[in-house]
């Protein structure tokens, strides 16, 4: 497995994040367009609850966007 500093990061306007009024924070990855005519994937959906390892840092991005625009 590729280390953070190894991995590109994923563009900004690929990633769609909402929070419900469960506080559920739901993270949506857009696949890459197609390329060499091979159909493109299906997003990427995932979900995190307080209490998961990776929910503080998806609420922080979800709030930062709301507070830039």
């Amino acid at each position: 497995m590729a280390s953070t500093s190894e991995s590109r990061e994923i563009p900004d306007e690929r990633i769609a994040i909402e929070r419900r009024a469960d506080g559920t924070v739901v993270v949506r990855v857009r696949s890459e367009a197609s390329v060499a005519g091979i159909d493109r994937v299906p997003d990427a959906v995932f979900s995190f609850r307080c209490g998961d390892p990776q929910y503080s840092y998806w609420l922080g991005r979800f709030n930062a966007r709301r507070h830039d625009g």
